[in-house]
């Protein structure tokens, strides 16, 4: 039977006896210290994932100290597992703060010149792959609902039917099943709307 806290020098003896509860109760113990330190040295601002890493970081540099303490040395486990946490959550956050100035060290500027007479910017020479920002697909398009009367009359409604439903994705055999139909005939329906519309917009 464990006693609830019981001192950092049991801890360490059952923790080094690869005692389940005493892991539990060590990193319960030292839940604040760990919170507490990360507090004191990141910003109040920082996302809560980079703060759930620096806790996790704090928690493997809390269970780690218990195998480097050295109880000759005459300093209290609390005081050495401190240093330990506070430690490798610097370390992380060294680590952080360097991967985003590469990142910044290595970006460009939208904004930058690429013309010999600084009127060609960066973001000019960016292809905008969303279609509706493309003139010729937009006129193309408008151009077809402006007669979407029209072609409803010219393939009929069962027609209409399968050309909305091929035009969202659905299989020729998806198809066939909503109208309890063959595979052939939605093809050759569609056939037929292809040439019906062809001569509309030719």
């Amino acid at each position: 039977m464990h006693p609830p806290f019981p001192h950092d020098d049991e801890l360490v003896y059952y923790l080094r006896q690869k005692d389940e509860w005493s892991e539990t109760t060590v990193l319960r113990k030292y839940q604040r210290t760990i919170w507490a330190i990360i507090h004191s040295c990141q910003p109040s601002s920082a996302h809560q994932s980079s703060l759930d890493d620096l806790y996790q970081e704090g928690c493997i540099a809390l269970l780690d100290s218990v195998h480097h303490f050295r109880e000759d040395l005459g300093a209290s486990f609390g005081h050495f597992a401190r240093v330990c946490i506070e430690r490798e959550v610097r370390s992380l956050l060294r680590r952080y703060r360097s991967s985003s100035y590469a990142l910044l060290s290595h970006s460009l500027s939208l904004s930058m010149s690429v013309s010999e007479d600084e009127n060609v910017l960066l973001m000019d020479t960016i292809a905008n792959t969303n279609v509706h920002y493309d003139p010729t697909y937009m006129a193309t398009l408008n151009h077809y609902l402006s007669h979407t009367d029209k072609i409803k009359a010219e393939i009929g409604d069962d027609g209409w039917f399968i050309f909305q439903r091929h035009s969202e994705g659905y299989s020729y055999k998806e198809i066939a099943a909503m109208l309890k139909i063959s595979d052939k005939a939605v093809d050759n329906n569609l056939q037929r709307i292809r040439k019906k519309l062809a001569s509309m917009f030719d």
